[in-house]
Order: structure tokens, then sequence, then C-alpha cells
């Protein structure tokens, strides 16, 4: 009786294995989708999150209107899907690997969208102003208003000092244009799977105020670190490969690279990016893909020049301040480990900025 009873317990796990499998999809292509060429204008970027949790708490999450990006994430929407930023065309990921998505339990999905005033940041890149129109020909544009007309050409974010900067921003906030947008993500999926699972993998400094950066500097440098016990806790045994990899820094970053750290061995840099524009964010795929192995250390070293500054730079957020990310596209995916940030600790920026005491 007890055999049969086991045997019938192993035929029902079978035919629900069968049963997920034959409803799993794998996202194989991602790009934006722009309401409007106004819209390209503002938008910054684009990052869509997967969150787990239980059924009760996703459904209260589907029932709210929004809130802003500045308030930190539930801890259950931290796994990043897809994400699009300025000069991205979408991502096709490569035959070996896809995004799977998981039918057989409740998922909730939420889409973060930061926006940004024209005048106050990107528009004024060279590199933006050359394709703005590549990106508004290229890109899925539900509507075919007229853009707005670029700035001079010789107007660039980085000549431009704080104060310069705010009073933009002040203009355009005085302007008082409100715009609805519905500019979003489209994402193509397939049931025929891939050989292997792809993965989101944030490393860097979280964003925030700790996260300091002098004034009238030209070459600061900032390293956010994920150790080697976390990714030997998460890591499979034969290690993870990262396929493709995107920088992020708002508008004093300069230079980024993601080290990697084995026992007492540095290894060859995964990317080195000498030449950040932050007006052009997108996966940069590697040749051949970097395998990370248990134990390994990866760092996020990113260059900062300030020079232009007349007072610090605090990590965060909005685009005046600053971040040191890279994510990385891996295979096979775990669960374990989403985003692995590290951040100074308060009396390591008390003693940076001379302070030896706090008063009580």
């Amino acid at each position: 009786m007890e055999k049969e009873e086991e045997r019938r317990k192993e035929e029902e796990e079978e035919e629900e294995e069968k049963s997920q499998k034959d409803c799993a999809k794998v996202i194989y292509i991602y790009e934006p989708v722009f309401d409007s060429s106004t819209s390209v204008l503002y938008l910054n970027h684009l990052i869509l999150y997967e969150c787990q949790g239980l059924s009760q708490e996703l459904e209260q999450l589907s029932r709210e209107r929004g809130q802003p990006c500045f308030r930190l994430q539930p801890m259950h929407c931290n796994t990043v899907v897809a994400n699009w930023a300025r000069g991205s065309d979408g991502f096709t990921f490569p035959p070996e690997a896809g995004y799977p998505l998981e039918s057989h339990q409740a998922t909730y999905y939420m889409l973060e969208t930061h926006y940004n005033y024209p005048d106050y940041t990107y528009d004024f890149s060279p590199f933006y102003r050359k394709n703005l129109s590549k990106q508004q020909r290229n890109m899925n544009i539900k509507s075919r208003d007229e853009a707005a007309e670029p700035q001079p050409e010789d107007s660039d974010p980085r000549s431009n000092t704080d104060e310069d900067l705010a009073d933009d921003m002040d203009d355009s906030i005085a302007m008082e244009q409100q715009m609805v947008d519905n500019s979003g993500l489209k994402l193509y999926y397939t049931r025929k799977l891939r050989q292997h699972d792809a993965g989101v993998l944030s490393v860097g400094l979280d964003p925030n105020w700790r996260h300091i950066i002098p004034p009238r500097q030209e070459n600061v440098v900032s390293e956010g670190h994920c150790i080697g016990a976390c990714t030997q806790h998460a890591f499979p045994r034969d290690g993870i490969n990262i396929f493709a990899v995107m920088s992020r820094t708002h508008l004093i970053g300069r230079q980024v690279k993601l080290r990697q750290i084995r026992g007492n061995m540095e290894l060859q840099p995964i990317m080195r990016d000498t030449n950040i524009d932050p007006s052009y964010q997108d996966y940069r795929r590697l040749t051949v893909p970097a395998r990370i192995l248990p134990g390994d250390s990866l760092v996020a070293e990113c260059i900062y020049d300030s020079s232009s500054r007349k007072s610090i730079t605090l990590g965060g957020m909005t685009t005046r301040e600053e971040i040191c990310i890279i994510l990385t596209l891996y295979y096979p995916r775990q669960r374990e480990l989403t985003s692995c940030h590290s951040l100074p600790s308060l009396p390591t920026v008390l003693h940076s900025l001379g302070i030896e005491e706090l008063a009580s």
C-alpha cells in the first residue's frame, strides 16, 4: 500500500513537472516602446522587475497606481528582468539563453520609469543629438508628433556647473508642462526553450548618500564590491557565465571597469569602458563569456570627473546625484543573488569628512 502511494506521488510530481515545462516560456528579445517622439526627450531609463511573494501580497501590489522611484524597492521586487537606457535599441538574447517566464506560480511585474527634464541633462549631449532621429526612426513610436528642437551644438552638460544645471531645471519646472506617458517595454517570448535560463546580476555601490564624490577633482575612484562569501553561497558549483554587461553612471561618470578576483589573484577585467557617455548606456556583448566561480569577488570600479562641480556630489537615484552600477546578463540563472551592492560604513564616511565624534 505504501509503495503504491509512493508511486502515485511520483507520477503526480512527474505530471506536474511536465505541465510546468509545457507552459514555460522564455524571453528572447525585448525593446522599448515610446509613447511619442516627445517621450524620448524625457525618458532616462526603464527597468522591469519581477516580484516574488504570497498571492495576497502581489494582489495588494497590483492595486497600486504607482509611486515615486526614490523610495526603497520592496524586497520582493528586486529581480531585474529587462532594462532600457538612452542609446539602446533593446536586447536580443544569444541562441543558447533566454529569460524564463514561469507560469506555474503567481508573478507580479513592476515597471520603473525614470524621467529627466531635457534642458537639465542629456539633450545637450552631442551623441544624443546625433542619435535622437535614429532612435525615433527605429524604435516603436506610437504617435508622430514633432520632436523638440535640439539644443545648440556648443552646449554640453560636462561643461556646465551645478548652478547652470540647476537654473536649466528651474526653467523647465517653471514651464509647468504636464504630459501623460505610456512608454514601456515590448517582450518577445517563445515556448521553444533555450539551453540555459538567463538572469541579471547587479554589481556596484548602493545608491546612497554615503557615496560621496568631492568637488573640483578630475579623477575620483569609487568601488562597489560583491564579495566572495556572497558568490560562494549563491552561485552553482560550476559558476555562472556573464555574456553581456551594461555600465551605469550619471553626468560626471567617465570610466567604468568590472574586475574579477579569485583568491589572491586579480584576473583580466571582464569589461572596461574608458569613455562613458550618459546618453549611450547599452549592453555590451562579451566576445567570450566570462566564467565566475563560487568564491570569486566582483568589483565595480567607477571613475568620475567632478572638476565642474562646486559642491560635493552624493550617491542617489536623481540625475544630479551619482551611481556606480554594472548590470550583468549571465547563465545559468540562480535565485539567491540578484543585487550584490556594497556601501561605505557610517564611521568610514564620518572619518573621511573629518568628523571624529557625533554630538549626542
